[in-house]
């Protein structure tokens, strides 16, 4: 954009990360994102996986990149399209650099470990609405600390309405315009969020995984038309872009199941769930969120993973407390006391609508899906009584994999329709025409449920292996009223009725 001047930063992912001096780089330098060293962008996955210990600031720098980039094809696609008045009363200049800054700044809100701050900390309790997530509170500290100065920044660089269109893109309400949806759906509303994007390219590349994430970004986007019609706007997919959705969704499910889920992952998680928890009672994590409304700010912006592992790290060395006892579980033993046993039990949407249909059960309904883990760890138990294990000794974890935006697969929000669609067409000269409308709960979404058993470290035994991969199976199966015998008969007979073809004349290995 012409208004600015720009500087630039390396980054292992995009090259450069470009940003504006006169706007950009004062948020850029604020205590809000500076904070953001100081927090890793996977919490626990560096015990795991040695090189993941980037940051939310630089995820937060690769948004605010991406997030430009797919801005800007987006506005030039609208005047091109539809005309200036597409865009309402705000600029070019004006809906790119809001976009760019919702981008840098809609993770400002975490806190020290970013999601398991949320989990173990904030959803425990009765929050007011505006701190409930890591977003609202993220909204909270750009009103309190940067609103005023952005306002006169707006001012003196003639973005009109830059602050508001700003904090629209970081709220997550429905009622907004189809041009403030459009632009949202640019970082976190789409079925490709740039928050998503960026993740997963990253992610994948500290994690050393990077045949799980590759995204062809540039692809994705530049394949994308925004269809205005019924005063609504729906993203349309050029139909040559569907593949490269298909292995976005593939990325994503694949950096779930091996890396965010890895099993000592979930292990180590499962301690810091206890050691927040118990911090929260020693150091009032809770109250220092709560101090937000009403202004008092400095006690959370301390709250990063540089200030818990420094606490951790002293009731590692010198308490023998039971908080004491379990960072140095993980801190310094690096042995979590609880280690996987048995198979992965994967529900897989793939199989059928039978599957899907328990699938969303499963995630929809947390009553059901705690009668499953209930039930799971009472047989597991009594097949494993004979090792000397207890119920009080047997962890089953339950882990959803979805490919699209759980926002966008939930009941309720803007459209209540079971399914999540793809739009795909083609445009012609200054015309979108949408083609194909796909559901994707019809077959195209790689939706799961992994099933996985863990056991005291103590009181595991390799023959318990065997007992408790088989438990697993039985006991879904059976609860979930999954026939695997007619699935398997399926395949067989698929087998029978080529019999007596000779198949060797083909290249089978083509």
């Amino acid at each position: 954009m012409e208004l600015f001047t720009w500087k630039m930063v390396s980054d292992p992912i995009y090259g450069f990360v470009y940003f504006n001096r006169e706007i950009e780089e004062q948020i850029i330098n604020s205590s809000l994102l500076q904070r953001l060293r100081y927090i890793m962008q996977l919490q626990t996955a560096h015990l795991v996986y040695p090189g993941a210990v980037h940051t939310r600031f630089q995820h937060s720098l690769g948004v605010m990149h991406l997030s430009g980039l797919v801005a800007e094809d987006l506005t030039w696609k609208l005047v091109s399209i539809y005309g200036r008045e597409a865009l309402e009363d705000y600029s070019p200049a004006t809906l790119i650099e809001a976009s760019r800054l919702a981008g840098l700044l809609h993770d400002v809100g975490h806190a020290a470990f970013g999601h398991s701050f949320e989990h173990s900390v904030l959803w425990r309790r009765t929050m007011p609405s505006e701190l409930a997530n890591h977003e609202r509170i993220g909204l909270k500290l750009v009103e309190l600390v940067l609103e005023d100065a952005l306002i006169k920044l707006e001012e003196k660089y003639g973005l009109n309405g830059l602050t508001d269109v700003l904090k629209k893109l970081l709220k997550d309400n429905h009622d907004d315009s189809p041009l403030i949806r459009m632009y949202r759906w640019v970082i976190k509303d789409g079925l490709y969020p740039t928050d998503i994007v960026d993740f997963l390219r990253r992610d994948s590349y500290y994690a050393g995984t990077s045949e799980y994430g590759y995204i062809s970004h540039e692809r994705l986007y530049r394949n994308t038309y925004p269809l205005i019609e019924g005063g609504g706007f729906k993203p349309v997919l050029d139909r040559t872009g569907l593949g490269e959705f298909k292995q976005y969704m593939i990325a994503k499910t694949s950096m779930y199941e091996h890396v965010y889920y890895h099993s000592v992952c979930r292990a180590f998680d499962k301690i810091l769930d206890t050691l927040l928890e118990r911090l929260d009672e020693e150091y009032g994590l809770v109250e220092r969120v709560l101090a937000i409304s009403k202004g008092r700010i400095e006690d959370f912006l301390e709250l990063t993973d540089v200030y818990v592992y420094s606490i951790l790290l002293g009731k590692a060395l010198r308490e023998e407390s039971e908080t004491g006892r379990l960072a140095r579980l993980m801190l310094i033993e690096r042995k979590p006391e609880w280690r996987r046993v048995g198979g992965d039990y994967v529900l897989n949407g793939y199989r059928g609508p039978r599957f899907i249909s328990e699938i969303l059960k499963l995630i929809f309904n947390r009553e059901w899906r705690s009668k499953v883990v209930s039930a799971l760890t009472e047989e597991l138990s009594r097949k494993l009584s004979g090792i000397g294990v207890t119920e009080e000794d047997v962890w089953v974890d339950v882990l959803d994999v979805s490919p699209v935006p759980k926002t966008l697969l939930y009941p309720g929000g803007e459209n209540n329709t079971p399914g999540v669609v793809v739009y795909t067409g083609k445009i012609l000269g200054r015309r979108i025409v949408v083609g194909q409308e796909i559901n994707l709960l019809e077959g195209e979404l790689p939706l799961a449920v992994i099933f996985r058993a863990y056991v005291k470290r103590g009181k595991y035994r390799v023959e318990a292996e065997s007992i408790a991969s088989k438990t697993i199976g039985d006991v879904l199966e059976s609860l979930l009223r999954i026939n695997m015998d007619e699935y398997r008969r399926s395949i067989e007979e698929a087998y029978k009725s080529a019999t007596g073809i000779d198949y060797s004349r083909f290249k089978l290995t083509m």
